[in-house]
């Protein structure tokens, strides 16, 4: 009862209590949450091998006769475009397959938002969170948007950059560069608030299809702390995922060293079974790495948790005070 009592939602947390409780949730969860997404994850891990087996297997080579033989080469093999399709159509399927486990965490949010319980679900197979699952394609779709508005802003001052010919000066050319990294920094302080208003619009169980940006100001006002925990868990993201897959970076770094070999001539020697082992090694990480990534959601639940009681807090003492 206690444990419950701590892991409540509405809480008022440090940036600490915020990542080791959202750690907390998890591991406490784990068996519901796995009971419910084991299958998701299946798919996820799939979509990822397909992914970065056609990458490392494929790409990788074309890169080899890019640089050996020019792009004519590429174009005149159909099996090398064909391969570049694989890879983006396999790019698209990872991504509806990663909104797709994250629904299962948003599901379990909602569910102990309510309660401050996570029920195992009644069925062996999981549970398909088609809701939380459309919820997420909508936020990314207004995502990319905006990613896609950031890279023409880059872009236009590239070009106005070169248009005023201040490349050719080392002294106008740094300033240039310290003028796009200042641009870079603006752009990220701005960005930090959306880990708070995405976490809202997902949290939202009504379906409207509007820009991420409900509690924009409320987030800037929490800006370190949600800074500091993105950070944080990114830093540990990067750690176990890095622990996780070890086995297949070590592939991929062996098959980027024989293709690289192969450029100079030498022999490729690489066994008959490399590729089929490649896929079997990245469908085996991607299923640990699904749940690595799932976990990094949690900590950002609590600070959700932790911004709404503050603002519930302040708008009760502006009520009095009036």
């Amino acid at each position: 009862m206690e444990n419950k009592e701590e892991l409540k939602l509405l809480r008022a947390r440090s940036m600490a209590s915020v990542v080791s409780d959202g750690y907390r949730l998890y591991m406490s969860s784990f068996r519901q949450l796995f009971r419910s997404s084991w299958i998701v994850a299946i798919v996820y891990a799939l979509a990822f091998a397909l992914m970065m087996g056609t990458i490392v297997n494929y790409l990788i080579p074309m890169q080899t006769t890019l640089q050996n033989f020019g792009s004519g080469a590429v174009s005149a093999n159909p099996s090398m475009m064909a391969n570049m399709l694989l890879v983006s159509v396999s790019s698209m399927f990872y991504l509806l397959a990663s909104a797709l486990l994250a629904a299962q965490a948003v599901h379990v949010f909602r569910e102990h938002s309510v309660s401050d319980e996570v029920s195992r679900p009644q069925h062996w197979y999981g549970r398909l969170c088609l809701k939380a699952f459309v919820r997420i394609v909508l936020v990314g779709v207004w995502l990319f948007l905006l990613s896609v508005v950031i890279e023409i802003v880059f872009y236009a001052v590239g070009i106005g950059i070169l248009a005023m010919g201040v490349v050719g000066s080392i002294t106008k050319s740094i300033a240039s560069i310290v003028l796009l990294f200042v641009l870079f920094i603006i752009v990220a302080v701005l960005t930090v608030p959306l880990a708070y208003t995405v976490i809202r619009a997902l949290m939202d169980r009504k379906l409207v299809a509007l820009p991420p940006v409900k509690g924009y100001g409320l987030g800037m006002r929490h800006w370190g702390m949600l800074f500091a925990v993105a950070f944080i868990v990114a830093v540990f993201t990067w750690l176990l995922s890095m622990v996780c897959e070890l086995p297949a970076v070590i592939m991929t770094v062996a098959n980027a060293k024989a293709y690289a070999g192969l450029a100079l001539g030498d022999p490729l020697g690489m066994p008959d079974s490399m590729v089929p082992m490649t896929y079997c090694v990245f469908t085996v990480a991607g299923f640990i790495q699904a749940y690595v990534h799932l976990s990094s959601l949690y900590p950002f639940y609590y600070a959700y948790g932790s911004i709404e009681l503050q603002q519930q807090e302040r708008q009760t003492r502006m009520t009095i005070e009036e």
